[in-house]
């Protein structure tokens, strides 16, 4: 019963909360968030398995681009390996062909100074000078003997053999890499010959096998 008495019975009813009408709509407003909240969550799950797949796609490229860099890496290696190969074997060659022509225009170089200062074996020694010419050298009328040549007064040269040189005939001498020996010039000489002498030995050597160091 009312405590303001039978007059205000309806009013205290009426200030009665309505519980039946607000229960309701908490209910739907409830319903409304689950249903909107599952639908974020289904885009949200949408969007990482698109992302997932195109990451998966893109790391299959990349392994792929990985592999083909290593392949020609490789190829790229081996094409260095016979450009290296290719390039010794060429040097090589050159350096054999010109040993060969540096031994070609040493023999050269002492077929001249055998025909310049040698005696032809078909001709007579006094042919084309007279007997008695006072004024003819004797390395202009009679067969050089390197062994009967004497070194000069002065121009004597101390020489630091270069190469091996292995004498082609008795009028030279045959020469060892880094030995010493003297060496100097006869008149009317060819320039590419010098008279070397190791100890009482002597005989022509090629000036291109030596250092003239004094």
């Amino acid at each position: 019963m009312c405590p303001l008495g039978n007059g205000l019975f309806g009013l205290c009813f009426q200030a009665v909360p309505d519980f039946q009408e607000t229960r309701p709509r908490n209910y739907v407003l409830s319903a409304s968030a689950s249903a909107l909240w599952s639908e974020e969550v289904d885009k949200a799950e949408h969007e990482l398995r698109v992302t997932q797949t195109e990451f998966d796609r893109q790391a299959e490229v990349t392994r792929l681009l990985l592999e083909g860099i290593s392949s020609t890496h490789v190829n790229h290696l081996r094409c260095l390996h016979e450009f290296v190969e290719a390039q010794t074997a060429y040097y090589n060659q050159c350096h054999h062909v010109m040993q060969d022509l540096q031994k070609e225009l040493s023999s050269s170089s002492g077929d001249v100074f055998s025909s310049s200062f040698g005696r032809n074996p078909n001709s007579s020694p006094n042919a084309s000078v007279p007997a008695e010419s006072p004024t003819t050298a004797p390395l202009e009328t009679e067969v050089l003997q390197i062994e009967e040549v004497q070194p000069p007064a002065s121009g004597t040269r101390k020489a630091k053999v270069l190469y091996d040189y292995d004498a082609a005939d008795t009028s030279e001498l045959s020469l060892l890499a880094d030995e010493l020996i003297t060496v100097y010039t006869v008149p009317g000489m060819d320039s590419d010959w010098l008279v070397g002498e190791r100890g009482n030995v002597k005989g022509k050597v090629p000036v291109t096998y030596l250092e003239l160091l004094s």
